[in-house]
């Protein structure tokens, strides 16, 4: 097994933990450009035969790697797979399970079901489709499983693999807005210039919600988010993809209650029941918003 750290210049405690783990792992530690480059840098040091990248707050279940390995030896014919996941907070709560489909790729073009710590291939669909396109800051894990899944079937690994960490904290929490821009723009690379519905409802849906951080009485907020939520969906309603009008249609009544829940609580969307313990996981599904 090899592992590769690639640090942006943390400050904090990081390379101190990094430098205990000595020859267990090769690690750097510089300012470089962004996420997506880090991940194209530790790829092309990789040596190994089978790969996968984990985010600095997602974690995998234990014996996560050895039962891939496993699977890819035993399928020879399997080029990537991804696995079943969790959604956890800070505190390692499990929040609910990652939406996970089987493979389709008709409806990987409509909705993201595929978990990226969750998710492995061998290094030979990495020499035929090229690293993570550097341009995309949020949605290069996406456009990736999109370009490969053209061409090349992926294998649903029926077990559970990764727990993908959500906090108020994280990217695309923190800034949606710039998340759902990224994705919209790399929606239309797919679909000859078009959008899915899910996609453009989100992106109203977000731009509605900033308005309502600017605080006001009820009904000038109410008004503020309305008029956000309308306005952009029209915009964008031009470039649905076929068939996507009249979804848009049902979804013209501005989502004010959930935005509201959503502004208290980010990860709101995201929780189930909550669970005793940890390890008390149920198989339900939550809709986790675009």
């Amino acid at each position: 097994m090899e592992i590769i750290v690639q640090d942006g210049g943390s400050t904090d405690q990081s390379l101190g933990i990094l430098k205990r783990y000595g020859s267990r792992l090769r690690w750097e530690s510089k300012r470089d450009n962004g996420q997506t480059a880090a991940i194209n840098e530790g790829m092309r040091k990789a040596t190994g035969e089978f790969l996968g990248y984990l985010n600095s707050d997602d974690v995998l279940c234990a014996g996560a790697l050895r039962r891939v390995a496993a699977c890819f030896a035993s399928h020879h014919g399997i080029d990537i797979l991804y696995g079943q996941a969790e959604f956890i907070d800070e505190q390692d709560r499990v929040l609910g399970d990652y939406p996970t489909e089987e493979w389709n790729y008709t409806r990987l073009l409509d909705t993201c079901f595929i978990c990226q710590p969750a998710c492995f291939w061998r290094r030979s669909v990495m020499e035929r489709h090229g690293l993570f396109d550097e341009s995309m800051r949020y949605s290069m894990d996406y456009e990736y499983w999109l370009r490969v899944g053209a061409t090349t079937p992926f294998y649903f690994f029926r077990e559970k693999l990764a727990h993908s960490r959500c906090h108020a904290r994280a990217k695309s929490f923190d800034q949606p807005g710039m998340a759902l821009r990224d994705t919209v723009a790399m929606m239309q690379r797919y679909h000859n210039g078009r959008i899915p519905p899910r996609w453009i409802i989100g992106y109203a849906r977000d731009c509605a919600e900033q308005q309502l951080r600017k605080g006001g009485t009820p009904p000038v907020r109410w008004t503020r988010f309305a008029f956000s939520y309308w306005r952009n969906l029209q915009a964008l309603a031009p470039k649905v993809t076929p068939g996507g009008a009249a979804v848009l249609l049902r979804k013209l009544g501005p989502p004010y209650p959930s935005a509201c829940r959503r502004l208290r609580d980010p990860l709101s969307c995201l929780k189930m029941a909550p669970v005793a313990e940890t390890s008390q996981r149920t198989n339900s599904q939550v809709s986790a918003l675009p």
